[in-house]
Order: structure tokens, then sequence, then C-alpha cells
């Protein structure tokens, strides 16, 4: 009888945290079927237009320029005056993500001696590392569902922020 006594809460401890555990699922979301998000297709860089690239980052860029890379895209816009010399602004659109691929992007930026800060309210994982050198440049990185979006730009994050919002809104 006193082993009962003893014996109930631990068992009715462990049944809840059983609940809790299963109710979790991974921590990712469940996207709408179809969408890149949920295929794990990179979309082109339709889904990153000028118009609102040059709007979110407050610039006058032109592009984009797409190019084809091992599961996806990147998507570069140049300056629209003055040519070359500084750095372009690019978004890099990749398919069949997940947390291994979001790892090479984060170790890659810490064995650089970046430092990468972890971000909330973005997809299911999500993370930013600022570079100093010829230009300040900011790298935001966010896996929604298995795409990833990394956006790097020499706007300030909070523009970079909001431009990843318009674009995790299409996917």
């Amino acid at each position: 009888m006193n082993f009962r006594r003893k014996a109930l809460p631990v068992v009715a401890c462990v049944a809840a945290c059983a609940l809790v555990v299963s109710g979790c699922g991974g921590g990712d979301k469940t996207y709408k079927e179809g969408t890149p998000a949920a295929t794990g297709q990179a979309p082109d860089c339709s889904v990153a237009p000028l118009d609102v690239v040059n709007r979110t980052l407050k610039r006058e860029l032109v592009g984009p320029v797409q190019d084809e890379r091992m599961g996806g895209v990147t998507c570069t816009y140049s300056a629209a005056k003055g040519g070359g010399g500084g750095a372009a602004d690019q978004i890099q659109l990749s398919g069949n993500a997940d947390k291994a691929s979001m790892d090479i992007i984060r170790n890659g930026l810490k064995q650089a001696n970046n430092p990468v800060k972890s971000i909330k309210g973005y997809g299911d994982e999500a993370f930013a590392s600022t570079v100093f050198g010829y230009a300040t440049i900011n790298n935001f990185a966010v896996r929604k569902g298995k795409v990833s979006v990394v956006i790097i730009s020499t706007a300030e994050y909070d523009q970079v922020k909001v431009l990843m919002k318009e674009i995790l809104a299409k996917l």
C-alpha cells in the first residue's frame, strides 16, 4: 500500500511528460500543401521582386540576376548607380532545407569568427550574423519548413528583417 502511494505521483508525472512531448511534434510547423515550405522546392527570384527589395531595404538597386546553384537559386541585386565596387545584396533560396543544412551556414559564419545570434519569431529556425570588413554585411538565415532563405545585405538589419517577412509570406 505504501509503495502505491509513492509510485502514483511518479507514474502521473511520467504520463504527463509523455503527453507534452508527444504533442510537441519536434517544433516544426505544418505548411499549406503545395507551397515551397511544404514541398521543399526552392522558389525562384519572383518571391523577392525588385520593387519589394528596393522598398524594404530603402535602396535603389537593379536586378535580380538569378543564378542556379545546387538545390536552389541566388538572386543578386546590384546598386543602380555607380556600377560596381560595392557589395551586392543577395538572397539565397534553397530547397530541401533541414537543421543540418542550416548548421552548415551557421558553422561557416562561426568558423570565420563571426558571432551568430538565434532569432525568434521567423519560420522554424532563424539566426543572424553581422560581418565587419570592407563593408558591414548583415546575414539573416531562416528555415521555413523545407525551404531556407538567406539574405546577405549591407542594408540595416531592421530593413533586412522587413524584407525577410515579405519573402516568408510567399513561402
